[in-house]
C-alpha cells in the first residue's frame, strides 16, 4: 500500500490547480492578460487507512512540499476567458511516509518522486469574488480524471507576477489500490504565473 499510495498522493497535488477558466460577469477582470506559466508548488499531507476485515488496520501518511520545474506554457485571460496552453512541467523529489499498523509505526523514511506533465490545453469556468479571491465552478484537472464542484483560490498580483493559492481538503473512498481505503488529502498549492 505504502508505494502505490505515495504516487497516487503526490500526482492528485501535482495537476489540481491547473486549470482555465471562462468568467461570467460583463467587464474585465484584474486577472486580464497574457501570462507565462512560472511554476507550482504543493506543501501537504495524505492519510490512507484500509481495514482488512479481520482487525488489522494499515495507515499511511505521506507528506510532500515541492515546486516544478522545467515549466512551459501560458495562460490568456481576456474578455472573461482564461485559456491555458501548452502548460508543461516536472517534479524531481523526495516525499517522506510513516506506514502504521494497529496505529504501531512499522516504518518510515522517503521515497524518490519524479514527474513530468505532458503538455496540455484546458479551459473550465471562474468567477472573481471580491478583491483577491475566485470561486472555479467547472472544477479542476488531476491525473486520472477530474475534480467537480466549486474549489476557491485566493489571488494577489505584485508587478507583474500573479499568484494564485489554492488549500484543499478531501475525504473519500479509494478504490484505486485494489481494495477501499478511506483517504483523506490536505494541501495548500500555489501557481505563480508571469506577465508577458
Amino acid at each position: 500500500m505504502r508505494k502505490n499510495f505515495t504516487l497516487s498522493t503526490t500526482a492528485f497535488f501535482l495537476l489540481f490547480f491547473i486549470v482555465s477558466c471562462k468568467k461570467d460577469s460583463n467587464g474585465g477582470s484584474p486577472l486580464d492578460g497574457n501570462w507565462a506559466f512560472t511554476s507550482t508548488s504543493t506543501k501537504g499531507t495524505s492519510t490512507v487507512v484500509a481495514d482488512d476485515g479481520n482487525g488489522t488496520i494499515e495507515k499511511t501518511v505521506t507528506t510532500s512540499d515541492y515546486t516544478s520545474t522545467d515549466n512551459k506554457g501560458t495562460v490568456s485571460i481576456s474578455g472573461g476567458v482564461m485559456t491555458s496552453k501548452g502548460v508543461s512541467y516536472s517534479v524531481s523529489t523526495e516525499v517522506s511516509y510513516i506506514y502504521y499498523v494497529n496505529d504501531v509505526v512499522q516504518d518510515e523514511g522517503t521515497q524518490d518522486f519524479s514527474f513530468s506533465l505532458p503538455s496540455f490545453t484546458s479551459a473550465s469556468s471562474f468567477k472573481v469574488v471580491g478583491t483577491d479571491s475566485v470561486v472555479f465552478t467547472g472544477g479542476a484537472s488531476t491525473i486520472g480524471g477530474s475534480t467537480s464542484g466549486t474549489t476557491g483560490a485566493k489571488y494577489s498580483i505584485s508587478g507583474n507576477t500573479l499568484t494564485m493559492v489554492v488549500k484543499m481538503d478531501t475525504a473519500f473512498i479509494d478504490n484505486s489500490y485494489g481494495f477501499p481505503a478511506q483517504k483523506h488529502d490536505v494541501a495548500t498549492q500555489t501557481t505563480i504565473l508571469t506577465k508577458q
